[in-house]
């Protein structure tokens, strides 16, 4: 694909997406990547429609095991970042309607529901003189938010039956501990409603490296506000496991400090100076964790 080939006709476009939800397999991998259906309308420099649908979709995780010898790095040897190429092309354009959904998809085995969906974002269409991420050439074209997302608007909404989430957890911690040299021996996970505006979240694990045992237990109550501030109303952590309590009465310092603050989930939404935010946001727990909000 050469710059005049961006953005293209809605194949490229396409193509790109699909290799942009592949992530970096030396991290991890998704398996059933390509069971997820896209489709898109593109009209000159616009983004008229873009649906990627995982409806039916089983997706596997799969975590690279390092070496987890004495004194063997996990992580190759430390070199310097290489340079963010240079962009030689710029378009502007709109993305209309952005929609991604899965109603639902199945990650390692567990059904979970998500529907997102962006309109009027402003996007910019860019070409690098080289790939920003090596061995990948598709990495040379990217869609970015312009004009800080000024006129964006949206909403999402994503659930999941509460006795899924420990199985969920675990699918996802078991094998990213094996990988590390460690085992996940037990765990165990319920998030109950707390009141009108908060939930209280208790969980229990238990993990093993080599022949150390240690095993925790700790209960969270969070206030959740309609405009994404949320406040850890109350934080406690124990162990019956002597050397872990001990760790975690020396941490106790630490621990009070967090009950009382107030987290903006908006800050993670604003990044890169994108002017999106949080309203009417909602979680409420029952048969099922639900979250839902709109965005602007």
């Amino acid at each position: 694909m050469t710059t005049r080939d961006w953005p293209g006709d809605s194949t490229t476009v396409e193509r790109w997406i699909r290799d942009s939800l592949r992530p970096d397999p030396s991290e991890f991998e998704i398996r059933g990547i390509d069971d997820v259906r896209i489709s898109s309308t593109v009209d000159g420099d616009d983004l008229e429609r873009l649906v990627v649908d995982g409806t039916g979709a089983v997706l596997r995780l799969r975590v690279p095991k390092h070496d987890s010898a004495p004194g063997a790095s996990t992580r190759p040897a430390a070199s310097a970042p290489p340079a963010t190429p240079e962009i030689v092309e710029r378009r502007r354009g709109t993305a209309r309607t952005v929609r991604m959904l899965a109603r639902p998809v199945e990650i390692e085995g567990i059904p979970l529901t998500i529907d997102v969906q962006l309109d009027d974002a402003p996007i910019e269409w860019q070409v690098s003189a080289s790939p920003v991420v090596p061995g990948r050439p598709e990495s040379r074209y990217a869609i970015v938010v312009a004009d800080d997302g000024e006129g964006m608007r949206g909403w999402f909404l994503a659930s999941m039956a509460a006795d899924d989430l420990t199985p969920l957890l675990t699918a996802i911690l078991r094998p990213a501990l094996k990988a590390g040299g460690a085992r996940l021996r037990h765990l165990a996970v319920t998030v109950a409603q707390d009141g009108t505006d908060g939930i209280r979240i208790d969980a229990a694990a238990g993990v093993r490296w080599r022949l150390i045992a240690a095993s925790a237990r700790g209960r969270a109550r969070i206030g959740i506000e309609p405009d994404g501030v949320v406040t850890v109303r109350d934080l406690r952590v124990g162990s019956r496991n002597p050397f872990v309590a001990l760790a975690l009465r020396a941490a106790r310092k630490r621990i009070r400090a967090e009950i009382g603050r107030r987290h903006d989930l908006n800050e993670g939404l604003t990044a890169d100076g994108v002017r999106l935010r949080l309203h009417d946001l909602r979680v409420t727990v029952g048969d099922e964790i639900r979250v839902s909000a709109r965005l602007g």
